[in-house]
């Protein structure tokens, strides 16, 4: 008996030490080795995509949460298992330690690898937009006031002329509206082809992620796009053609913001694209309201009635939610994204303004 727990203890340090170094190389390819992240993106990638995605999209709830809410409990149990069993005398106390160690390091390392299969190596793919597209592009304040001008009489079109607001899809609805609007946009961007699993919406981990200033996160770990379900739904179809960007291998925050935005205003559902001119107004007229708030004003007052009532309900809901944990999160984000090939973290959700007004120049 004592042979054969020590054979399982050594199979599974073996595999997990497998697991971390094959994912340490996977890293160090796509970092060091010219062409391995598009070749991993394009090759290797759509097909984890395509099975993993698949079997957890299969799923009428998220995965990921369920997964994030029974882990704790299960390595709880595991824990206590094997403290009760040192105490019946079938081990040493330590040596069911040992045990309850093997199973978390195993754990811990099959967690690392699918981060790294399904994420960190598109960090470094080929981008969806090149840097040298827009490194050195400089846009003029009156082309930023003409594309709040051109958002405003997009969100006029957006809204019945009584001012109400209209209601948002409910998640099932939401969800296949997400998918159909990415392979919509696939049309005119091939790189976005293929299969799509219904984003899902988060529910009881909603409230966290409200706290922490999140709207929604791709979990790599069962490829699926997540939504906070608690936020207004303003932002619900954007985030979700948001997620399904990461989730298509597009990991620069401002690149999904853009491919996000792009999949809102050109969708078929009305909901969507008002989603998208509403994002479009929050992020341009930002902008325009630093650099001429005269301007700004001028062009809010030409806003329908639904659409400021919108826009003032988001940002009352996120001024409800703005704790400490949410500056925390933007600190840890920040960080992360640094680390991961985006050298302005956070601030590089923002490019979806340069993104926006490249947009507006192509169509002129």
């Amino acid at each position: 008996m004592k042979d054969k727990n020590r054979k399982n203890t050594h199979a599974a340090y073996i595999i997990s030490i497998f697991f971390l170094i094959f994912s340490g190389l996977l890293l160090a390819a796509a970092r060091k080795i010219t062409g391995f992240a598009p070749w991993y993106a394009t090759c290797i990638y759509p097909v984890l995509e395509g099975s993993l995605g698949r079997i957890s999209g299969m799923l009428p709830f998220s995965f990921s949460e369920m997964l994030c809410a029974s882990l704790p409990v299960l390595l709880s149990i595991d824990l206590a298992v094997c403290i009760v069993k040192a105490l019946k005398g079938h081990f040493r106390m330590l040596t069911g330690l040992q045990h309850f160690l093997k199973h978390l390091i195993l754990l811990v390392s099959v967690l690392v690898f699918l981060y790294s299969a399904n994420c960190g190596v598109n960090y470094y793919r080929d981008p969806f937009i090149k840097p040298q597209d827009y490194a050195d592009t400089v846009f003029t304040e009156e082309e930023l006031s003409s594309f709040c001008e051109y958002t405003a009489l997009r969100l006029n079109e957006c809204y019945d002329v009584s001012g109400d607001v209209p209601v948002y899809p409910d998640s099932k609805e939401l969800a296949d509206a997400a998918v159909g609007s990415m392979h919509d946009l696939s049309a005119d961007h091939p790189a976005l082809a293929g299969f799509y699993p219904r984003p899902k919406m988060l529910t009881f981990m909603s409230g966290l992620f409200s706290s922490m200033g999140v709207s929604g996160i791709y979990s790599p770990f069962t490829i699926e796009a997540n939504v906070n379900g608690e936020m207004t739904g303003l932002e619900k179809p954007f985030t979700a053609c948001h997620e399904l960007s990461h989730l298509k291998g597009y990991m620069n925050e401002g690149e999904a913001n853009y491919i996000g935005w792009l999949a809102c205003i050109s969708s078929d559902h009305p909901a969507f694209r008002r989603s998208g001119w509403l994002i479009a107004w929050i992020y341009a007229g930002s902008s325009l309201r630093r650099t001429d708030p005269d301007r700004f004003a001028s062009i809010y007052q030409k806003l329908p009635a639904g659409a400021i009532s919108e826009l003032k309900e988001n940002s009352e809901f996120w001024a409800e939610h703005e704790t400490k944990a949410s500056e925390l999160q933007d600190k840890v984000n920040d960080t992360y994204l640094k680390s991961n090939g985006q050298p302005h973290g956070i601030q590089t959700y923002g490019t979806l303004t340069t993104f926006m007004l490249m947009w507006q120049r192509s169509i002129q």
